[in-house]
């Protein structure tokens, strides 16, 4: 069973790293002042309800910006309705390597941001994928081991939860004087 694990995250791995090459964007480092649409990707609770996530999204929609949310858990079909601006996919949605499947992929790219926030501070490919082929001007996420997957990416220690990693977040968004 490990075998076939390592095969997998070999697989994932190569696909994200692919993206990632092939990829074609224009990116800009925005103060969070100047955003106006912010996408937050996240692996969610065992029980959907995620009230850290709902904090968030309370707090960026009270500077006057718009949230949208895409989280993965990990089991094989997610309880939670698909709303516009909240989406939760689970392993039904993912191929055998664990990345998400064309039509997951294509109602994706539907959105526009000018902000991807990936708030997974643990391994998680689904998410990773996703990050990956986000063409958004601006991705911040923890430290991840693909080139170019983020535009900054911050270093937290284990155990680190997302709260911590949001307000490192913030705090950088909020200190980035543009040129733009």
């Amino acid at each position: 069973m490990q075998l076939l694990n390592n095969i997998k995250a070999t697989l994932a791995k190569k696909a994200i790293e692919n993206v990632l090459k092939e990829q074609k964007r224009n990116t800009f480092f925005p103060n969070i002042t100047e955003v106006k649409s912010i996408l937050i990707l996240f692996e969610s609770e065992e029980n959907e309800k995620n009230k850290l996530i709902r904090s968030f999204i309370s707090e960026l929609k009270e500077q006057g910006k718009k949230v949208w949310v895409w989280g993965y858990i990990d089991k094989k079909d997610s309880q939670t309705a698909v709303l516009p601006d909240f989406r939760l996919f689970a392993n039904k949605e993912l191929n055998i390597i664990d990345i998400p499947k064309a039509n997951l992929r294509e109602e994706f790219m539907l959105t526009n941001h000018e902000l991807v926030i990936d708030l997974t501070t643990t391994p998680c490919t689904p998410i990773d994928y996703l990050l990956a082929i986000s063409l958004a001007p601006f991705k911040i996420s923890k430290y991840k081991p693909y080139k170019g997957i983020a535009d900054l990416m911050i270093e937290i220690k284990e155990g680190d939860d997302e709260a911590f990693l949001f307000k490192q977040i913030l705090f950088y968004l909020n200190n980035i004087q543009s040129k733009n």
